[in-house]
């Protein structure tokens, strides 16, 4: 190639870079000249579904003492034993039994080193699911010293079912926005993209105001008694109602707004 055509070729894409539409703006107001922004529209749907607990989990301390270890040991094996067939005769699954590790705990005198006793206490979880088994543990409490009704706490065993219920029904609530506006502005609305928001349960108010209440009144109960009240069913773990749980679900749906020609 001669030093000729060189010089010609660069002359012409200097004269072509010169006559070319020049471009000004900083980064964002290029973007909005190459890629024109759509028009947008967001529409919130919600939704609620109330539902009652339908488990309980009670929690018995069992507590045995004697002077001998293994005679300790012994009654609280028997006195376990004594739960289990009497619940499972009243219709309480023994999947739904659970017992604890047990723990020993010698109990000393004001002399000597030797203990003049030792304790085992142990922790049975049993899940039920009508009032006719709570009473038979209550039965069971009242009847024996050893038996120490601790705790409870309730669940909705059909959490993921009305979850998802909710979060139809507020996609549901969305859609039919969605066909109001289209009819009434002779638009048309094309689904872009969307988004979960607040999906969740909780206590209702009437449930949350009878916890509240059964709190308050344990805790004085207890203070009466000279020790603390500190229980896995008033735990912000456990956020489960005694009765009503209120299912709730936001969600937003983005749509392009085509314009009827």
């Amino acid at each position: 190639m001669t030093k000729s055509l060189v010089g010609m070729l660069l002359g012409f894409a200097l004269l072509t870079q010169a006559s070319a539409t020049e471009l000004k703006g900083n980064p964002e107001e290029l973007r909005r000249f190459l890629h024109p922004t759509q028009n947008i529209v967001s529409l919130m749907g919600e939704a609620k579904e109330t539902a009652y607990s339908d488990k309980a989990i009670i929690n018995l301390i069992i507590t045995t003492e004697e002077d001998k270890l293994a005679d300790a040991l012994q009654k609280n094996s028997e006195m376990r034993k004594l739960i289990i067939s009497t619940l499972t005769s009243k219709g309480v699954k023994l999947e739904n039994i659970n017992t604890s590790k047990f723990s020993t705990s010698p109990q000393f005198g004001w002399f000597g080193k030797s203990p003049n006793s030792y304790e085992i206490v142990n922790r049975m979880a049993i899940a039920i699911f009508d009032e006719k088994q709570l009473v038979e543990i209550a039965k069971l409490s009242d009847a024996h010293e050893a038996l120490e009704l601790a705790d409870t706490f309730y669940e909705h065993t059909k959490k993921k079912e009305y979850l998802l219920k909710v979060k139809k029904k507020a996609l549901h609530d969305a859609l039919k926005q969605k066909a109001f506006y289209e009819k009434s502005l002779g638009i048309k609305l094309i689904t872009k993209n969307f988004r979960d928001s607040k999906i969740g349960f909780g206590a209702t108010r009437g449930a949350g105001d009878l916890r509240q209440r059964v709190i308050v009144t344990g805790s004085r109960i207890q203070k009466e008694k000279g020790f603390s009240f500190e229980s896995d069913a008033i735990s912000d773990t456990h956020p489960q109602s005694f009765d009503e749980v209120e299912y709730h679900a936001t969600i937003y749906v983005d749509f392009v707004v085509v314009i009827n020609q």
